[in-house]
């Protein structure tokens, strides 16, 4: 565990095979799964509208009914209007009709990877 991290949490990276396998079984997905929402992540952050920061996120959530819904962050000149990646990606997945959830992953450009902020959190 990595000194900048609190105790609760724990730095793992998908490019580590025991990681992955930690992540799975904690969570209770296939590597399959995990595979698909990592992918997904990556590729819907390709889509970001980050004009302004520069920061792309992209977010891919698991719906309970095992399909993968993927939305990236949208920024507007007035701050703080935009939407984060894992809003649209719920956002999305609510819309078309999925209601529960198992799992979600955020991808970003940065190390060490970025968290969801309190809102996504919240949400």
């Amino acid at each position: 565990m990595s000194a900048s991290y609190p105790d609760r949490y724990q730095k793992l990276s998908s490019a580590n095979p025991a990681d992955v396998e930690i992540t799975c079984s904690t969570y209770r997905l296939s590597k399959a799964e995990f595979e698909q929402l990592h992918k997904g992540s990556v590729a819907a952050k390709a889509t970001a509208y980050c004009p302004y920061s520069q920061f792309r996120v992209g977010s891919t959530v698991l719906a309970a009914d095992g399909v993968f819904i993927s939305g990236a962050n949208v920024e507007n000149a007035a701050y703080p209007v935009g939407t984060c990646a894992e809003r649209v990606a719920f956002g999305k997945a609510v819309t078309e009709g999925h209601k529960g959830f198992r799992a979600v992953a955020v991808a970003t450009d940065i190390a060490p990877p970025a968290s969801p902020c309190g809102m996504c959190r919240q949400l």
